[in-house]
């Protein structure tokens, strides 16, 4: 009984390794390692409660199989996080209006399609006044 306690509670130490490790990953392995600890930790669990290496094993290898046929990928699109650019460097060249003064040492503001953005320029450009994109940095449009 002891020996079969004992590669139970093996099972058990083996699964928190695994999610340990993860853990330690920052989930770089895509929660994979996760997963495979709380297998372990469920198949030494039954083991223990029926005494049946057999069970443990049998119950490990079931849970893998169907995470891998079918949790895995409801998983993996769960996770899947999409970025779209914002393609920010389209706006340069574009034209702007000066909704608060531009000085050389003082940015100011302007409007583009609609939205407000901090602007700066190398000489003073008054409100009301045309402009044209010439770079971004940041949230701050360069002008002239």
């Amino acid at each position: 009984m002891f020996d079969s306690l004992n590669q139970f509670t093996t099972l058990i130490i083996l699964g928190i390794l695994a999610i340990i490790v993860e853990i330690i990953l920052g989930a770089a392995t895509g929660f994979e390692l996760l997963i495979i600890g709380i297998v372990f930790i469920i198949g030494g669990g039954i083991g223990m409660l029926t005494g049946s290496m057999m069970g443990a094993v049998s119950t490990i290898i079931v849970l893998i199989l169907g995470y891998v046929f079918f949790g895995r990928k409801m998983i993996k699109q769960a996770l899947h996080v999409t970025t779209s650019k914002t393609n920010i460097d389209s706006i340069i060249g574009k034209q702007g209006m000066v909704v608060e003064p531009i000085n050389p040492d003082v940015p100011g503001q302007i409007k583009y399609e609609g939205e407000i953005w901090r602007a700066e320029a190398d000489k003073v450009i008054a409100k009301g006044k045309k402009i044209k994109i010439i770079s971004v940095s940041g949230v701050t449009l360069k002008v002239e």
